[in-house]
């Protein structure tokens, strides 16, 4: 047998747990705490996706970049012409 205040406590855990997979984070919490909850996550959505359309636009530039300094290939008619 276990402490049933602990059991109490397990159970209440798990069922939030099950909530917020559910419906998401936060649906727990009471009304004001979730809405704040749900402006802070949204504005770190937002400045994460921000940071990876910078970050893929950087990326692409730089493949750019390279691709336009790589040195052209030899032509196949001049290592032909050697043989």
């Amino acid at each position: 047998m276990g402490n049933p205040a602990m059991v109490k406590r397990k159970h209440t855990e798990k069922r939030r747990k099950r909530y917020e997979q559910r419906l998401g984070p936060g649906v727990y919490l009471p009304k004001d705490e979730r809405l704040a909850f749900n402006a802070a996550a949204e504005k770190a959505i937002a400045a994460a996706t921000a940071e990876k359309v910078k970050y893929d636009a950087d990326k692409k530039a730089a493949k750019a970049k390279k691709k336009a300094e790589a040195p052209a290939p030899a032509a196949p008619a001049a290592d032909a012409a050697k043989k």
